[in-house]
């Protein structure tokens, strides 16, 4: 049996971010393997595809971030889970007022990312452990 304090909730916060960051990286290399690398030195370079593949990205990373750290504290409670997904989603609001992003994409981080949190945070996945 684990020492109790492995199971803090602020530790598994901490592990959630990490998990869903990772996750975001693997889907956004994936993503550059299939469709390139986008041209960033031209206007327009960059495709609605990769900018999708973006999103797609940041919903499976605060999906598992939530998912990961619900887990990581037993399943008994979802608030480190939505914690470390409202981190990846403060991270990608960061990024989108940092670079001019499609409207699109604007309005379906903020209403898909806490929908992936929550689908994470319930899955029996996340409860089981």
């Amino acid at each position: 049996m684990s020492p109790h304090w492995t199971r803090h909730p602020v530790l598994a916060g901490l592990v959630g971010v990490l998990a869903g960051g990772l996750a975001i990286a693997l889907t956004e290399w994936l993503a550059k393997q299939l469709l390139g690398a986008p041209e960033l030195s031209r206007p327009g370079g960059v495709s609605a595809g990769h900018f999708a593949a973006v999103l797609v990205a940041w919903v499976l990373g605060a999906g598992t971030a939530a998912l990961v750290a619900t887990a990581w504290c037993g399943g008994r409670s979802l608030v480190p889970g939505f914690v470390a997904a409202g981190v990846l989603l403060a991270g990608s609001v960061a990024t989108m007022a940092a670079f001019p992003h499609p409207v699109w994409m604007m309005v379906g981080a903020p209403l898909l990312m806490p929908a992936a949190a929550w689908l994470g945070g319930r899955s029996r996945l996340a409860r089981s452990a």
